[in-house]
């Protein structure tokens, strides 16, 4: 497929983006929804694991 027969998704994706719904823009698309929810399970057991070392070096355990 050339960039020349390439079909106008422009207004279809006006369409999209452009509906009056409570739905963050950033989760309209399909692909998106996977991206966000990786990307707030990884900071979240990275905010665990730093917080339980933290914690773990406040009370002076070794191991």
């Amino acid at each position: 497929m050339s960039i020349v027969t390439r079909p106008n998704r422009v207004p279809e994706l006006q369409r999209l983006y452009q509906t009056n719904t409570h739905i963050p823009i950033y989760l309209k698309k399909g692909g998106d929804k996977f991206v966000v929810g990786a990307f707030i399970t990884l900071t979240t057991i990275g905010l665990v694991g730093a917080l339980y070392g933290s914690t773990k070096m406040a009370r002076g355990v070794k191991k």
